[in-house]
């Protein structure tokens, strides 16, 4: 067994015939230009070498990388397959499968072995995410990604599969939007915080022997959102708290490393190396935008939007979720336009000259 490493959710575990590949998000910018890599020019050529599978846990696009698949050879697309927890509306599977490659939709929590002895079973967590369980030559390996394991009762879940992981790969840095604004620096220094007792809280219930912190090399690039990088949790940061907090060793990889799953290493080079790709990313220059949009442009693409969406779903779900509030309104400040909106799923995007304690900017 060896698993290699890429970059930011991406890694590969393999045996003597066969590659399952994480995630791959390997160059580019993610969210609209919002997201970029802090190594950004990773590589992954093995696509003829072994029996190629490729799991994707979720549809984000630093996870489903509509790019990376465009970028494989249409000709050998159809031995390549596409590991994906099944879903109702068939979105993936219809996209995959158009593209050329074999796709395979696994129920929740169904084991299903890709070849002797290597198994995947993927446990989906609401609302669109998923784990996967990889057990290979007597490892367990728990890929949890960004998963919204935030309670001891939802890692309990992964508890009923498996009473034992050997490593836990898992976030450990905040990857979204923060409420507050650039002025509220706290807001995000404590999700900070949240993330690593979240590690503590995995590690806990658990127990995993390693765990390779991951799922966060990644650069908050724009000149609007640039700001959301003060707080972050950096890779040194990380180990020291998994080092003081847990009963877990902790494995941080860089790009192309390779490990057995079983060696143990001090993480110091690993922990210089990020050190030096954070400070070369930070200065990178930021992505502004190139194309300003006015107000009627925003609200029709926000109109279509949620055609599609209630055309796709219970219209009248939508309304009581809304109307209970579980829907909850957005209030939105456009900043280049120097304006207020409304959004809800009953009443779409409104102007607003209420100013909102709670917004977030565009």
């Amino acid at each position: 067994m060896n698993i290699q490493f890429y970059t930011h959710a991406c890694f590969s575990v393999e045996n003597k015939d066969t590659i399952l590949l994480n995630d791959p998000y390997l160059n580019g910018t993610a969210f609209n230009d919002g997201w970029d890599l802090i190594v950004d020019d990773v590589v992954f050529d093995r696509f003829l070498d072994k029996k190629l599978f490729i799991y994707y846990s979720h549809e984000h696009p630093d996870h489903f990388s509509i790019p990376f698949l465009k970028s494989i050879n249409k000709d050998i697309r159809k031995d390549i397959k596409i590991i994906f927890q099944k879903t109702r509306d068939k979105r993936v599977k219809s996209f995959i499968e158009n593209q050329g490659f074999s796709m395979l939709e696994l129920e929740n929590k169904a084991r299903y072995e890709i070849s002797k002895g290597f198994f995947i079973t993927i446990g989906q967590v609401p609302f669109y995410d998923s784990w996967a369980l990889i057990e290979v030559d007597g490892k367990k390996i728990l890929n949890a990604n960004d998963c919204i394991l935030e309670t001891p009762d939802r890692v309990q879940d992964i508890k009923e599969i498996t009473n034992s992981v050997d490593i836990l790969f898992t976030q450990f840095s905040y990857a979204n939007w923060v409420e507050g604004g650039s002025t509220d620096g706290t807001s995000r220094a404590l999700l900070a915080k949240e993330k690593l007792q979240r590690i503590r809280m995995q590690s806990d219930v658990l127990k995993p022997s390693f765990i390779v912190p991951f799922a966060s090399m990644i650069r908050f690039c724009h000149i609007e959102n640039a700001y959301m990088n003060d707080e972050i949790n950096t890779p040194e940061e990380t180990v020291e708290f998994i080092n003081s907090n847990t009963e877990s060793n902790t494995f941080l990889m860089i790009p192309y490393e390779n490990w057995d799953g079983e060696t143990y290493k001090s993480n110091k080079s690993a922990i210089q190396f990020w050190k030096v790709a954070y400070e070369k990313a930070l200065k990178r220059p930021l992505i502004e935008s190139n194309k300003p949009y006015d107000y009627s442009e925003i609200k029709s693409a926000c109109d279509d939007m949620c055609l599609r969406v209630k055309k796709r779903n219970n219209k009248a779900l939508i309304f009581l979720l809304d109307t209970f509030g579980l829907l909850p309104n957005q209030h939105i400040k456009i900043t280049d336009l120097d304006y207020y909106v409304n959004f809800s799923w009953r009443y779409g995007l409104n102007k607003t000259n209420k100013i909102q304690n709670k917004s977030i900017s565009k």
